[in-house]
């Protein structure tokens, strides 16, 4: 008798990355010191305190943004946010 091998096949996950501890905290830091800059009038029209919030954030921002979050989003998500049918093998990485 012939065994049959089967194909494992493979789903579209509904879901992605599941955000950890520190991502969270991250995030929480991150909107907190934005609730700090513009809940005073006098912090967000300071451009001093603008460029010191960009030259400490951004690379929190850039990461979160590109990495964290997208990661953390569902397939038809990232298709409407794309406006586009995204079709991509998604594996935990965004290229």
């Amino acid at each position: 008798m012939k065994k049959k091998y089967m194909r494992k096949q493979y789903v579209k996950k509904k879901y992605m990355k599941i955000l950890n501890r520190d991502e969270i905290m991250e995030i929480y830091l991150l909107i907190e010191e934005l609730n700090d800059i513009f809940h005073d009038s006098d912090r967000f029209g300071n451009i001093n305190i603008i460029q010191k919030f960009v030259d400490e954030y951004y690379p929190t921002i850039h990461k979160l943004y590109y990495k964290i979050l997208w990661n953390a989003l569902t397939i038809d998500q990232r298709k409407q946010i794309l406006e586009e049918d995204y079709d991509h093998k998604i594996d935990g990485q965004y290229d």
